[in-house]
């Protein structure tokens, strides 16, 4: 009983009301993005993370912030930039539930990728896994038919960045804490997202501001309590607990625009989630360690 209600305490109400906050920031860009395009969504969301998190990390003094990987920081932060983008324009084009599963698709393109980039084994199990959940996403995709967009591939984008970006993550963990890697982030998609205002700037209202003030401080609360999360508990009990913001945008979707994935998409995202579920339960049996 003890252990149960300490994962409920550290594990599963942090990862929950994770997914609720990231649900949260979905719906603020898919508000924000009818006013603005998707690169300037992304340069307001950088500022106001960094905003929010300048104050945790400067007090901690110079010494802090030193790495002497800073290109490994300054190549996240252009992988994770092209993510946000990808996945701020999916938003604006496609449905809510459409959009955050595409980019909730990352366990698939991390073992896709674990065999090239991270010498990792893939059994026979792992295969079984990403054909299905490759085949959930032409489900919704739906590529050769009249119902295949630009956008959904864009959604699909999102997610190979994040699967990228977390394979990096990985290797820098190795000597760079959360919250140095969380500043360069800010710092860096800050930077560069700067520069697409050369093109894309518009002028934002004072309504547009508060939305992605709202999405900024939801994407740092969701992160932060997901970390928190990951922390404390076995990536196997927490990483599953993520979809949840596939389904609460699919509620929000259906009542905030009357969105409804048709029966295509609905079987998608069980072969979906089923797959990515069942690698990283996969990932987690076969490195006990971990």
């Amino acid at each position: 009983m003890q252990i149960n209600r300490c994962y409920l305490i550290h594990g599963f109400l942090p990862a929950f009301f994770s997914a609720c906050c990231f649900a949260v920031m979905a719906v603020c860009i898919k508000i924000a993005s009818s006013e603005l395009p998707a690169p300037q969504l992304v340069f307001l969301r950088s500022v106001v993370g960094l905003l929010i998190i300048l104050p945790i990390v400067l007090p901690r003094g110079v010494n802090f912030i030193k790495t002497p990987i800073i290109h490994l920081h300054m190549l996240r932060g252009f992988i994770s930039l092209c993510a946000m983008i990808c996945f701020f324009y999916a938003i604006s084009q496609l449905g809510l539930s459409e959009s955050t599963l595409l980019n909730a698709s990352s366990p698939l393109f991390i073992g896709l990728l674990a065999l090239p980039i991270l010498k990792e084994k893939i059994t026979s199990n792992n295969v079984i896994a990403l054909i299905i959940g490759f085949i959930g996403i032409c489900f919704i995709i739906k590529p050769g038919t009249t119902l295949f967009t630009l956008a959904a591939l864009i959604g699909l984008c999102s997610g190979l960045f994040i699967a990228c970006a977390k394979i990096l993550i990985r290797y820098m963990g190795k000597t760079e804490p959360v919250m140095r890697t969380v500043f360069y982030f800010s710092v860096f998609s800050t930077l560069y997202s700067s520069v697409l205002m050369i093109w894309f700037w518009q002028s934002p209202t004072m309504f547009d501001v508060l939305i992605i003030v709202i999405a900024a401080i939801c994407a740092t609360g969701g992160q932060t309590l997901l970390t928190y999360s990951y922390t404390h508990n076995d990536a196997v009990t927490v990483a599953p607990l993520t979809y949840v913001t596939v389904i609460m945008t699919t509620l929000l979707g259906w009542l905030g625009w009357n969105e409804l994935p048709d029966a295509g998409s609905s079987i998608g995202a069980i072969l979906i989630i089923g797959s990515c579920t069942s690698l990283i339960i996969q990932s987690k049996s076969s490195n006990p360690q971990q």
